[in-house]
């Protein structure tokens, strides 16, 4: 096979695909950080997912919006959905983003 020297092509690699890349590995590894805390510190039992069950955060007054249990619960449930698509058939997907990725772990919080 021919190697890709285009310069429209090396540019979009270097400008999109690779920071795209290393946002989406720095979105896992925040999920998966998020996951394990969420089940660690048993936040199912303290988050409950009533639609009305508002977390009463200062948000209320601040102008950020408001979420509720539901919310939470629900973006919990989306958050393992995407861990589990990455991880799935040994982490096949997960091994092709972070050989894109030229900094994956940069911004992954504490």
């Amino acid at each position: 096979m021919a190697d890709i020297t285009n310069v429209q092509a090396v540019r979009f690699s270097n400008e999109v695909i690779r920071p795209l890349a290393n946002d989406y590995a720095q979105l896992y590894y925040r999920a998966s950080l998020a996951r394990d805390r969420w089940v660690a510190e048993g936040m199912g039992d303290l988050i409950t997912s009533g639609a009305d069950d508002e977390i009463i955060d200062g948000s209320q007054t601040d102008g950020r919006p408001v979420i509720t249990g539901q919310m939470v619960n629900q973006l919990l449930t989306n958050v393992q959905a995407l861990l589990t698509d990455l991880e799935n058939n040994t982490n096949m997907k997960l091994n092709v983003l972070l050989q894109i990725a030229p900094h994956p772990g940069a911004s992954t919080p504490e």
